[in-house]
């Protein structure tokens, strides 16, 4: 038996090193899952050349192929796996939404990591450039629904995406099932020496994941503090105005760090801030910066919202500035608030969203897979 995932780049296109993000990140944790269960696991890709390698138990196919309208990728490399799936006993696994295509007659299962569209415009929008955004959106949102239509079976990280399904779905005809994201736990809650009291943002460096609701923030908070250490770890394209508004000052560190080594990373930081404005599922960065003992500000987007309670085992506050600013100043001049959000955290992570729990889920569904 095999398994067929279709992402476009599971590895970078040269075929070398994975390419770095949480969907690469829930497709390495599921191919041992699928080896557990007897399949053989291939990924198809996008690549600069053909090639076929072997990693991480998985043998992945790249294929250079120019998208193009007539014959758009996902397509294509459906077509390239279709010549080995055996639709008897075989699986065929969208590794996002976004990549599925017709598939008639095969078992199929698409992964949904979450709302991606409902990035808000700042600024005031009227007349045209209202209705241009309008119209976006809904387009997006009725290409999911067409697009979801066409697999058995729906595997979704979040209930925020499931009941916008629900409610503008009038007859679902494939199985739903909510699988949230995960992090590993340590055995132990962490324990976190003070001072220096240590602040952490680790994202990618993108506008929605909140990069500048975090720079304004910080540097009003670096403006009243003495003492305490802000680490901002990662990369990408915001990275240039980040550095340009933090790098000069004093207690702030840039790093980068690889995806599976966020546990460490997080380890002896005691507040997490995690902003999104949008696209956001169950973020594997918030649930690991819980599972590491941090005390958790995260913003009401998305899928967070089905694991914080605020002010219970984090503080949950909308994509604003200033609410950051004053949920930071709260949780600086509270250590017990801080310790109890951290503890309560980390049984959150440990009791829900374990590895081993999504693991058992994820076994479920395809025990299920086979005998359709």
């Amino acid at each position: 038996m095999r398994t067929h995932i279709l992402y476009p780049n599971y590895l970078n296109p040269d075929g070398n090193g994975m390419s770095i993000g949480g969907i690469q990140t829930y497709i390495a944790n599921l191919i041992p899952v699928f080896r557990a269960e007897g399949y053989e696991v291939h990924i198809y890709q996008r690549a600069e050349r053909d090639f076929t390698v072997a990693r991480d138990a998985a043998i992945i196919h790249g294929y250079r192929h120019k998208d193009n309208f007539s014959y758009p990728l996902f397509l294509y490399l459906f077509d390239r796996a279709r010549q080995d799936i055996n639709p008897q006993d075989d699986l065929v696994v969208f590794g996002s939404e976004a990549c599925v295509v017709p598939c008639p007659g095969y078992r199929s299962i698409a992964i949904q990591h979450g709302i991606w569209w409902d990035i808000a415009r700042p600024g005031k929008c009227s007349g045209l450039k209202y209705l241009y955004h309008f119209l976006y959106k809904s387009r997006m949102a009725w290409c999911t629904i067409k697009r979801d239509a066409l697999v058995g079976t729906l595997v979704c990280v979040d209930h925020n995406f499931v009941n916008w399904y629900r409610a503008l779905t009038l007859y679902p005809k494939n199985k739903l099932y909510v699988i949230p994201n995960f992090s590993e736990t340590p055995d132990t809650l962490p324990h976190k020496d003070e001072p220096p009291l240590r602040i952490i943002f680790a994202r990618r460096f993108n506008t929605y994941r909140g990069t500048r609701l975090f720079t304004h923030a910080i540097m009003r908070i670096l403006g009243e503090y003495q003492g305490i250490e802000v680490i901002v770890a990662g990369t990408g394209p915001d990275e240039q105005y980040m550095r340009e508004r933090l790098e000069k000052l004093p207690g702030v560190t840039f790093t980068t760090y690889a995806s599976n080594d966020s546990l460490r990373m997080h380890s002896d930081k005691h507040i997490a801030v995690v902003p999104t404005t949008g696209s956001e599922g169950t973020s594997l960065s918030l649930l690991e910066a819980m599972a590491s003992g941090c005390a958790v500000i995260c913003t009401n987007v998305g899928g967070m919202t089905n694991i914080v309670l605020d002010h219970y085992n984090g503080i949950m506050i909308s994509p604003d500035e200033e609410e950051l600013y004053q949920a930071l100043k709260e949780l600086i001049g509270d250590a017990a608030l801080r310790r109890t959000l951290a503890a309560r955290a980390y049984d959150t992570v440990c009791h829900s969203f374990s590895l081993d729990i999504w693991r058992s889920k994820w076994r479920r569904i395809i025990r299920e897979a086979r005998r359709d």
